[in-house]
């Protein structure tokens, strides 16, 4: 499958302007040199997505699959714009109630405590069999600096990038 790097990269480079922020401005919020901004800005034919292509689409408020709907030639999608991928779900009080009360104690404690970081639904095949969901929950207990929230991020990449290999197409394990 072809991936069109240019159309990432000028999708890129239009989000950055929107945000009427500057290369170095980007550059900084996402703990880079000035460089990598304008590598990611330039058409650089990459051999995969990479983390920094992931922390500036989260920058941009974009869904999980923006980068690969790019890629392929369609355009992002900005959290919260109608049209997301996820629809929200249609339940009553008392299904929700019901839904907690399937959880362990853990899980529903960290469901309900905290702000959502970011999330990212995988579905297990293409016969509609499910959703894997996974939640990074910011915790309340202190504010991070910049280089405990980058390292939070890449950790938070990984697990994606690692969930959706073990749950993609074609995995013959």
């Amino acid at each position: 499958m072809d991936r069109d790097w240019a159309r990432l990269s000028s999708a890129i480079a239009a989000a950055r302007d929107d945000l009427e922020l500057t290369q170095p401005q980007l550059a900084k919020e996402l703990g880079v040199g000035r460089s990598a901004v304008q590598k990611l800005e330039s058409g650089h034919q990459y051999s995969k997505v990479t983390p920094l292509h992931r922390a500036a689409a989260r920058r941009f408020g974009w869904t999980e699959d923006s980068v690969e709907a790019v890629l392929a030639g369609g355009a992002p999608t900005v959290r919260g714009q109608h049209g997301d991928a996820a629809p929200k779900a249609d339940i009553e009080d008392s299904e929700v109630d019901e839904l907690l009360d399937d959880l362990t104690g853990r899980v529903r404690a960290a469901l309900l405590g905290g702000k959502v970081a970011d999330a990212t639904a995988i579905a297990l095949d293409t016969a509609d069999e499910g959703d894997v969901v996974i939640i990074w929950k910011e915790g309340e207990a202190r504010d991070l600096t910049p280089e405990e929230r980058r390292e939070l991020e890449k950790k938070w990449s990984r697990l994606q990038r690692a969930a959706h290999e073990i749950f993609s197409e074609g995995d013959t394990q």
